[in-house]
């Protein structure tokens, strides 16, 4: 099995091909510290970093933060700056800019069996494994009716017991999700094409990590995709359909302690749990208004529906 562990080596190996994002826009529904928005990521133009080609991409979009149930309960704020986005490409493996630094994030030339480090290691905290993803299948898909080539990634998972299950993932692998296409990465981010080191480090969990990024669509010069049914665009007031389809189920975000369960959502069971799993407080049906604890932190609500779906949200306490 190969086995790369050459996320600092870009200076080495300088970028020759630049196919990964080249003339793109990516348009993403995202969620960050309470907002949901869209986010268009667009190709503008080339730059030199440390003598190094990399492909610049300016972010632009709109976000709100929802203050209550109703359907007007929002602040909408359209001057939000993003930075820019910088990628590299270089026989085809895709390389991030972070901090004046180059980090392997995809290797689309590796085989079944190959495997990288995609992030720095980091081991304090509960969260042991590193940061490897392993290539377990390639393959060809179809989305919006263009077939798209891709590889499936595993990686390394620190869990948290949610209702008795290992089933939420805290460290840097929900931050690379398993299916990766060759044009436009993956369906889904945390951090835009960024993986981070573990979770189960609470001293470097930062309110800007609480975030999620749906892909909508993506465009070049050759393809055109739109994963859902509306303009890649759209965004005007959230209502209920659209406020499910974003992940809030819980307000406000961030919130000085109390919090409040979305009007329609029949559910079991919630429990609040810390970032490394312990259970905090429990709540049985038909309770609508939760005390988060009292020291400021993140933490996981977990809603066990009445249709058997398990809703996971991160809140921040302040």
């Amino acid at each position: 099995m190969k086995y790369l562990l050459c996320f600092f080596l870009l200076p080495l190996l300088g970028l020759a091909q630049q196919d990964f994002g080249e003339n793109a826009t990516w348009y993403y529904s995202f969620g960050s510290n309470g907002y949901q928005g869209f986010k268009k990521v667009q190709h503008i133009d080339d730059t030199l970093v440390d003598g190094i080609n990399w492909l610049r991409f300016e972010l632009s979009g709109k976000r709100q933060i929802r203050t209550g149930p109703g359907p007007n309960d929002l602040i909408q704020d359209t001057a939000y700056y993003w930075p820019d986005l910088f990628l590299g490409t270089r026989n085809d493996s895709v390389f991030r800019l972070l901090n004046g630094n180059p980090y392997l994030l995809y290797d689309f030339n590796a085989a079944v069996g190959d495997a990288w480090q995609f992030a720095p290691h980091d081991t304090f905290g509960a969260c042991p494994d590193w940061p490897i993803a392993t290539v377990v299948a390639k393959g060809i898909d179809t989305l919006d009716g263009v077939p798209l080539s891709y590889m499936d990634l595993v990686m390394p998972m620190d869990t948290l017991l949610i209702f008795g299950q290992p089933n939420f993932q805290i460290s840097s692998s929900a931050y690379l999700q398993q299916r990766v296409y060759r044009k436009i990465g993956s369906l889904q981010y945390n951090s835009l094409f960024e993986a981070t080191p573990n979770l189960c480090n609470g001293s470097s969990f930062k309110l800007a990590q609480l975030a999620s990024h749906n892909l909508r669509c993506y465009s070049d010069a050759q393809v055109s995709v739109n994963t859902g049914a509306n303009p890649c665009d759209q965004w005007s007031n959230i209502g209920l359909p659209e406020l499910s389809e974003k992940n809030v189920w819980v307000y406000p975000n961030p919130s000085s302690g109390r919090i409040f369960i979305e009007e329609g959502l029949a559910f079991k069971e919630i429990e609040i749990r810390n970032l490394q799993g312990s259970l905090l407080a429990q709540y049985s049906s038909g309770t609508r208004e939760l005390l988060l604890p009292a020291m400021p932190g993140i933490y996981m609500v977990l809603i066990r529906t009445n249709d058997g779906r398990l809703l996971a949200q991160k809140l921040a306490k302040i």
